[in-house]
């Protein structure tokens, strides 16, 4: 009977937190973006930037422009990455602060 009655109250507990707590879950889940769209964007418009350099780009062979674009879209995704796991670590600090589940 009180394991009964001990699950449910926990049950009502959880779900009283997961209501109180969805608005910042939403806010965090449409502040963080989306990582893979992300690095695809930088990759996209570093392209875009190298092809509409031609004449200047066109001194340099094909091969190594590849690497140089690739070098320098995985830099800006570990970049992205550290910082948003840096994010993410300090807004798990301040919910473990605030205790309150």
């Amino acid at each position: 009977m009180f394991k009964a009655l001990f699950n449910i109250i926990i049950g009502l507990l959880a779900t009283v937190i997961q209501v109180v707590v969805w608005p910042v879950n939403a806010l965090i889940t449409a502040v963080m973006p989306d990582v893979a769209d992300k690095i695809l964007e930088v990759g996209t418009t570093l392209g875009n930037i190298f092809d509409s350099m031609g004449w200047a780009i066109g001194l340099i062979p094909p091969p190594v422009l590849a690497v140089l674009v690739f070098v320098v879209t995985c830099e800006i995704a570990k970049h992205t990455v550290f910082m948003s796991t840096h994010t993410l670590v300090k807004v798990w600090t301040v919910l473990q602060k605030i205790k309150f589940w």
